[in-house]
């Protein structure tokens, strides 16, 4: 039985919704919840945290919720701790590995290797770039933000948890604002994204029969690959304890998981030979980048002379809200009036220009709903 409890009664209620029970009748300390189609399934959630018996009523929960879903009662607590929660799972395996220890080097190489790959994700979630000499601050930020779980019994796995939530509970339809709030916490799961889209694709240049071509090498900085991406991972699987590293994405259940984005990857000594000779050609890629910024739209006017249309979008530059201003095209502009109406944020890519106490603008490549988020208006635009 776990010691103690990582969550209170909110935590409680939104696992029982997402998995599919639903309430009965309540009181001022607690409340009756039924499972549909199990008419004998009923627990009991406590509601008032200061209450003396909260703890063990909790933790009789957690029994009978473990029961129903024949899970161990560590994996429901976990699940609950986490239901507002990503977790990233690298896992390190070897032969050697059979007691579920690591040796020092290895393990120190690991945990490294984790922070570095997640500010480079960071990194490539401001800017697109094939080699980062200097990250942004907001990329180093992340390893101080991000919490590290514990590792796993019976294996080596070291969990990442960042912060996540519902598309739904986001912003309002003709939002004028952003929430700094809000996208604090979003900027976690963009991060998030980004770092599982890029290694979904280092993954299936590593596996391919052939040799990734600098045109392909290219693509992938779209994506969030870097050179720094590829050192992290050569890091891990080079010392001599580690054979393999596998990356698993646990997305939160109160937020659906991004469009295009791989449960798993792995990589062995086999495929970090093709990322390091990945990373050897984005060595040289210093100059090449797009900027990203998020959003909502919160500005629009057509210019009457021709089919395009001025839009702002209100984002975070340097943790500070500013309005960028872009000229779409009328297809984008479409795009841009719908995510308005909705109320769905958006991501642009492109060149940026914000001069300190002057006017930020953007030359943007590409405009659409933010792709790491999932709503019922994913398909609004082209290309998502």
């Amino acid at each position: 039985m776990v010691d103690t409890l990582d969550f209170g009664p909110e935590k409680i209620r939104s696992y029982l919704k997402v998995t599919g029970w639903a309430p009965v009748s309540g009181g001022a300390v607690a409340e009756l919840w039924s499972l549909p189609g199990l008419a004998d399934e009923v627990v009991l959630v406590p509601t008032k945290p200061g209450a003396p018996d909260f703890g063990k009523r909790t933790r009789i929960l957690i029994q009978d919720l473990a029961r129903v879903e024949d899970q161990d009662v560590q994996t429901v607590h976990d699940a609950i701790a986490t239901v507002y929660h990503d977790v990233t799972d690298l896992r390190a395996s070897d032969p050697s590995l059979s007691d579920g220890s690591i040796s020092l080097e290895s393990g120190y190489e690991l945990f490294m290797s984790t922070k570095r790959l997640r500010v480079a994700a960071a990194a490539a979630t401001i800017r697109r770039q094939g080699h980062f000499r200097n990250f942004p601050s907001r990329a180093r930020d992340q390893a101080r933000e991000v919490r590290l779980g514990q590792t796993r019994r019976g294996s080596y796995i070291v969990p990442i948890i960042s912060q996540a939530r519902s598309p739904e509970d986001v912003y309002s339809p003709r939002q004028d604002h952003i929430d700094v709030q809000v996208e604090e916490t979003l900027f976690d799961r963009r991060v998030t994204a980004t770092m599982s889209r890029a290694l979904g694709v280092l993954e299936d240049m590593a596996a391919a029969e052939r040799q990734p071509t600098r045109s392909e090498i290219n693509d992938s900085i779209g994506e969030g690959v870097s050179y720094e991406l590829c050192r992290a991972l050569t890091k891990v699987v080079s010392t001599d304890a580690v054979s393999a590293l596998d990356v698993s994405f646990n997305w939160s259940r109160v937020a659906a998981p991004p469009p295009g984005t791989p449960a798993r990857v792995e990589f062995n000594r086999d495929a970090i030979d093709i990322v390091d000779r990945i990373s050897e050609q984005l060595k040289t890629k210093i100059y090449t980048r797009e900027h990203l910024i998020y959003g909502v739209v919160t500005d629009l006017s057509r210019h009457p002379e021709d089919d395009t249309g001025r839009v702002g979008v209100q984002t975070l530059i340097q943790r500070r809200s500013r309005t960028v201003w872009m000229d779409l095209p009328d297809g984008d502009y479409h795009t841009a009036v719908q995510c308005h109406d909705a109320g769905i944020p958006v991501r642009v890519r492109g060149t940026l220009t914000s001069p300190p106490g002057g006017q930020a603008r953007m030359e943007a490549i590409d405009f659409g709903p933010d792709p790491s988020l999932v709503s019922d208006s994913a398909h609004i635009g082209s290309g998502y």
